[in-house]
């Protein structure tokens, strides 16, 4: 049956989650051992596709957790353009995500990096057999989160939950340990009312364009919703910080559009008042929150709730599962196999 594995992967993450929080003190130990002076001027978080969205996601997280200053770049970026970002003078703690540890552009970009700058690595995949885990100076691998799909699914969130393990352990807020302790719980129930949402979305809503409004923390989780309707349902899907919207892209929008808000806590009222604006489009809206509002039985078509009193910083990982599945059900009724979409690989080699 088409999508059968890619399903079955995306069901399973909750459980790999649960996984990785049994080795949450071997983290943290290693992590307080390696950097118990913290000798590094910037952090850098690479990766490429939707590794690179991890990268994203974790640095605006680490950004927040620790208080240090951290970017996260594409490692095409770095391999092509690395003088426009960095300095000779600065040493620097490289963070590399790579599900299979072989992509092309992040193994060239971490052997220019350690051969041009003053860095120190880590890398965090999914593959333990890779030897980019010898070429870093610590690895942090992703148990049990091998995938047999092209697509990533599981090992977005479950590089993205080491990532968030990670900066709890560097910043030293070992209280965060306890918002991650309940992510698989919260991401398995919410998950299955979820999937009724997705079916009621793919009867009634228009899916020929997209745009997915993510802001701060959020605009890494948004980008990469958008590449999983693009790649697997060839979707026409754009991802934006919210207010970017306002500038020009709202133009063209109408009955054809769906427009999805990820809500965040920090710029919710501008949120807000957006939502009530691109319902006057004639859009269809969703919104994707932790918690109810009142505007969402005036402006919302769709809601979707997870994530109540966990941090804006943590909830996206929750959002990640629908949009994954949202893509396979709307792939198969256009007769794409969501477990070998066309032109995508497993691996990106050049």
């Amino acid at each position: 049956m088409p999508g059968t594995v890619t399903l079955q992967e995306i069901a399973e993450q909750f459980d790999v989650w649960e996984g990785l929080i049994e080795d949450i003190e071997l983290l943290q130990k290693d992590v307080s051992i390696n950097f118990q002076v913290k000798e590094f001027d910037d952090l850098i978080f690479i990766g490429a596709g939707s590794s690179f969205f991890v990268a994203h996601t974790a640095a605006a997280t680490f950004k927040f957790t620790t208080g240090e200053c951290a970017h996260a770049y594409a490692s095409s970026e770095i391999l092509q353009f690395h003088q426009y970002m960095l300095k000779k003078e600065r040493k620097y703690l490289v963070v590399v995500f790579s599900r299979s540890g072989e992509t092309t552009e992040t193994r060239a970009a971490l052997e220019l990096l350690k051969s041009e700058y003053r860095i120190a690595s880590i890398v965090i995949t999914c593959n333990t057999q890779s030897d980019i885990l010898a070429a870093c100076d610590l690895a942090f691998p992703v148990k049990s989160c091998i995938e047999s799909s092209p697509v990533m699914t599981k090992s977005f969130t479950g590089m993205l939950f080491v990532a968030y393990m990670f900066a709890s352990a560097y910043g030293e807020r070992f209280t965060s340990m306890n918002y991650l302790k309940q992510l698989p719980e919260e991401g398995r129930a919410a998950f299955e009312w979820q999937r009724r949402v997705c079916e009621k979305v793919c009867d009634e809503a228009p899916m020929e364009r997209i745009t997915i409004l993510g802001g701060g923390p959020m605009l890494g989780v948004a980008l990469e919703c958008g590449l999983k309707l693009d790649e697997v349902a060839q979707l026409r899907t754009k991802a934006l910080s919210p207010l970017e919207f306002r500038h020009g892209y709202h133009t063209s929008v109408g009955p054809q559009d769906l427009v999805i808000f990820l809500m965040s806590d920090s710029g919710r009222k501008h949120e807000l008042e957006l939502l009530g604006e691109v319902r006057n489009y004639s859009a269809k809206t969703m919104v994707v929150s932790d918690k109810k509002e009142q505007a969402f039985d005036t402006s919302a078509d769709y809601t979707v709730l997870t994530g109540r009193g966990i941090p804006e910083h943590y909830r996206g990982i929750l959002y990640a599962p629908f949009f994954q599945f949202l893509a396979c059900l709307t792939a198969m009724p256009k007769g794409i196999d969501p477990d070998a979409p066309p032109r995508v690989s497993r691996i990106v080699t050049l």
